[in-house]
């Protein structure tokens, strides 16, 4: 008589429960919910990355402003004047030549040969 001799392998031993992150699939409220996220997520990201280009752009334009001021106040420092509006008095001579002198110092600024039109003014 043979008997079917099956060898009982043991029982493995409890050791301890983990928690793993595993992929599950979704439910189609939670894609639904996910899909809603998504869509909101992407228009915060246009909104934030549009006012990051903006306020990128008002401070290039503030510094622009900065190294304009830099460049005509180190011009201004290297030359020791700056240029500004003066009065200047324009006068014809007998002689057919103009003169134009700076009202507040007096400087003659240049000498010229009259314009056709500026001897007209004799005329008149």
């Amino acid at each position: 008589m043979t008997t079917n001799l099956v060898e009982e392998k043991p029982k493995p031993k409890f050791l301890k429960k983990v928690t793993r992150t595993l992929p599950c699939k979704l439910t189609d409220e939670e894609l639904r919910n996910s899909s809603d996220e998504l869509a909101s997520t992407v228009q915060e990201i246009n909104a934030e990355e549009e006012r990051q280009k903006n306020q990128r752009d008002l401070m290039k334009a503030q510094m622009s402003e900065l190294v304009a001021r830099q460049t005509k106040l180190a011009m201004m420092v290297c030359r020791r004047e700056d240029f500004r509006d003066v009065e200047v008095i324009v006068e014809l001579h007998e002689n057919d030549i103009v003169t134009e002198r700076r009202k507040d110092t007096g400087d003659l600024l240049f000498t010229r040969p009259a314009r056709d039109d500026e001897r007209q003014l004799d005329l008149v």
